[in-house]
């Protein structure tokens, strides 16, 4: 298993990966974050405004998804953090947020930022562990309820 930058083909399985783990959580892709439909024009939706998209594989397999973009000047959003389920406690999880924090470092960020559903209580978890403080000023999307964010200094 390895994690890298994601490529054109993988967006069908991007989208797939996201629609499903959203849809275990009761939300619909597409509904409730503009940041739904950009992946459907990876890497460049990202790249093209300072981000990073990555993707977690086994093979030919997408097994997880993270991407880092910018929000304000030195804050980074980490978004479409999603783990299969068969991937889930293997450390995938840890590997994608470890390049997303590197990416958007190298990109001169100082915080990192999400928000996130009360009901992704492992992924609240993770990200507390993280050290990730609650911070609902960082909320975006109408479907989150929680925000976060991560001092990078």
């Amino acid at each position: 298993m390895d994690t890298r930058p994601v490529r054109r083909e993988d967006v069908p399985a991007v989208v797939a990966l996201v629609s499903a783990t959203l849809a275990e959580f009761g939300i619909t892709y597409g509904q409730g974050a503009e940041t739904d439909t950009q992946l459907e024009s990876l890497p460049e939706s990202y790249e093209a405004r300072g981000g990073a998209f990555f993707v977690a594989v086994d093979g030919p397999t997408i097994l997880g998804t993270a991407g880092v973009m910018p929000v304000e000047p030195g804050v980074f959003e980490l978004r479409k953090m999603y783990l299969a389920p068969e991937a889930r406690g293997r450390g995938l999880g840890q590997r994608l947020f470890e390049a997303c924090r590197a990416a958007a470092k190298a990109r001169g960020a100082t915080r990192l930022v999400l928000d996130t559903t009360e009901q992704m209580t492992a992924a609240i978890r993770f990200y507390e562990r993280n050290g990730f403080v609650r911070d609902d000023a960082q909320r975006r999307a109408s479907r989150c309820s929680r925000g976060y964010r991560l001092d990078l200094a």
